[in-house]
Formats: structure tokens, sequence, C-alpha cells
């Protein structure tokens, strides 16, 4: 076990000796700590733009449903999402931000926007201008139609249960037995219409329907109770991968070791034990590069849970690796093979996206790299 331990701090300090391989050891912890300072300064909010025509005050005073619907907008992204919206001085400014990128996409509210609605004049009500290369003006419009519903979908209701004969026959019917009299259409109308707000009201507000809430997983830090930004470049994925190719590495050396004879004078047994140590010296050392990675991504929210995991892959690696050279003692080989379990980890493990999602006849593929179990822990 001394002896082992001696070839496995040797092996540790030769490739520590090596500047490309200490560049590989730092380079993935620099890059995380560099996208999460961009994520932190530029923010993960899409720009979306608004201009409002110049109207009037709508009816009896109140603010017109176009300028409802931008300030209900621009509000929106005080409480978080993926969108933030803005106004706009004038229509031309809104397409000059969208062509230049500056926004994703714009929309633009014309100045009489409810009377367009109650005459059900939907057509070019709202325009959006967008990007051919954006990808969410679509999912921008969601957002914005669910803001207008919740402006308009009241006056949608109250029309239609006092324009619904079937309702408004039921009401008759129902004064007409209480009263004893021929009840005044006008009257019915009017009690449909404060009927209907009421009810509106009351099932809108008392959480008795259904509705779909939107949040970001793991943002929450255990015990801390802190909320942590989503990272957007894969630090976790990126560092399965790039230890299990560090395995693979260690492999293709062990066996170049091999081929020079480095362990001949030692017995058999003594052999294998210094062998192992020899493969798992970079492999250790590019665990201690990924904690660092995951640390400095902001991807760490129980630190001796990430060590514990990371030591049962750590040990998996080392294991799947002595197996790939067990079974192709060439190193060439093995070196060969490694773009192949590069490629296969990015396309078949759920690194940047989970193929099973699209095609869940290919997850057997997926259990084929060492990646998917780790990344499958969490």
């Amino acid at each position: 076990m001394r002896q082992m331990a001696v070839w496995f701090f040797l092996s540790c300090k030769r490739c520590l000796k090596k500047a490309s391989f200490v560049a590989l050891l730092l380079a993935l912890p620099a890059a995380a700590f560099a996208m999460r300072q961009v994520e932190k300064k530029e923010g993960q909010e899409a720009r979306i733009a608004v201009w409002v025509e110049e109207s009037p005050l709508g009816r009896d005073g109140e603010l017109p449903l176009e300028w409802q619907l931008a300030e209900s907008l621009v509000q929106h992204d005080s409480s978080g999402g993926l969108f933030r919206f803005y106004l706009c001085g004038s229509q031309d400014q809104l397409k000059a931000h969208v062509a230049s990128r500056q926004a994703e996409c714009g929309y633009t509210f014309p100045a009489g926007l409810r009377e367009k609605l109650d005459h059900k004049d939907y057509r070019r009500c709202i325009q959006v201008y967008s990007a051919p290369s954006t990808v969410l003006a679509q999912l921008s419009t969601e957002v914005v139609s669910a803001a207008l519903m919740e402006l308009y979908d009241r006056e949608i209701f109250v029309d239609y249960i006092t324009q619904s004969e079937l309702v408004r026959q039921a009401a008759w019917d129902q004064r007409r037995e209480l009263e004893g009299q021929r009840p005044d259409p006008a009257g019915i109308v009017e009690m449909l219409e404060i009927t209907a707000g009421e009810l509106y009201d009351k099932w809108q507000n008392n959480g008795s329907t259904f509705r779909f809430e939107y949040g970001y997983r793991d943002m929450r830090g255990e015990g801390d109770g802190k909320e942590q930004a989503p990272a957007i470049f894969p630090v976790r994925g990126m560092a399965a991968v790039y230890l299990f190719l560090t395995g693979l590495y260690s492999g293709v050396v062990l066996g170049s070791d091999q081929a020079r004879g480095l362990f001949r004078p030692l017995s058999p047994k003594r052999r294998r034990a210094c062998g192992l140590a020899v493969l798992a010296a970079p492999v250790f050392l590019g665990a201690v590069s990924c904690l660092w990675a995951l640390m400095a991504g902001g991807c760490v929210d129980n630190i001796w849970r990430e060590i514990g995991i990371m030591a049962l892959y750590f040990g998996a690696v080392c294991i799947f690796s002595w197996g790939a050279k067990a079974l192709c003692p060439r190193p060439q080989v093995l070196c060969c093979l490694i773009p192949l379990f590069l490629v296969g980890s990015l396309l078949f493990t759920p690194v940047i996206l989970d193929i099973r999602q699209f095609f869940p006849e290919l997850g057997w593929v997926e259990k084929l790299f060492l990646p998917s179990y780790y990344l499958r822990a969490f």
C-alpha cells in the first residue's frame, strides 16, 4: 500500500509538471467562472420592446386598455422571468432596436384596443416585429396574451353571460318565480352583469381555479433560503464529460508506460497496484478540477454531497478506464476511441439536452456512456 501511495504521488507530480495538462486542469474552472460572471453581468432576461400609440383616456376617465397592457408587461420583470419588457418612444425606435438585436422582438399596441376587441376586430390589433433568427417571439407572445386576458377576460366573460339566450331565459324564469310578475329585461341584463362580474372576481382571487406556475429547478440553496440564478453554461455536464475523458487519457498513459517497461521490475501483484495508482492520479486531479469548476459556476448547494458523489464517480471512471485499457492493450487504439466517447457523451447524455425527451427509444444508448450515471444523480 505504501509503494502504491508513492507511485500515486509521483504520478500526480509528473502530471503537474506538464504545462499542457495543468492548462487543461485550469481551463474548466476558469471557463465556469467566466461564464458565471457574464451571466451575472448581462442577466438572463430577453429584452422585449413595447410601443403604445398615443390615445386619449378610456371610458369613464380610466387608462386605456393598451396603456394598461403596456404597464402590466413593463412591471412583469419585477417578479423575475425570462423576458424584460420596456417602452420605446416611437415605432421607428422599436423597429431599430429589433433590427439591431437590442430587443428580441417588439410589440406595438394601437389606440382604441378595447374598442377593436369589443367589435371583434382582431386583425392586426397588435403587431409584432421580430428578427428572423430569434426563437423567443412565440414564447413572448404567450406572455403578452396572458397579460391581455388578465385585463380583458372579465369583460369577455360578462358579455358572454349577458348575451347568452339560455342564461337570460333562466334568469328571467327565476326572477318571475320569485317576484310573481313579468320582470324588466333591462333589469335582467344589469343583474347578470353584476352577478357575473362578482363571480369572476371571486373565482379569480380565491385560488379555487387551476393555474400554471413556471419556475427554475434547483434555484434555492439548501438551508440558506437564498435564490440562485440558474446557470446557462452546462458546468455539471461538461465536468462529467471532462473527468470521463481524463480517465480514458489515463488509460492511454498507463498503456504507454507499460509498453516502455516501466513496471517490469515489479512483481505481478505490485505491478497491478502501482498501475492502478498511475491511472488514478490524473483522474484524481481532474476530479479536483471538476469540483472547483462546480463551485466557480455556482452549482454547489451541499459541498459534502458533491464530494461524495464525485468520489463515487471518480471510482467509476477509474474502473471503466482500467477495463477499457484491458480490452485495448495497445494505447493507440484506446486513444483513437476518445473522440467517439466524447461525441457520444455530448449527444446521448443529458449534458446540453436530454435526448430521451425527443427520442425515447434511444434511451438505452445513454447507458453506454458513464457521464449519464453521474448526471442522473442530481
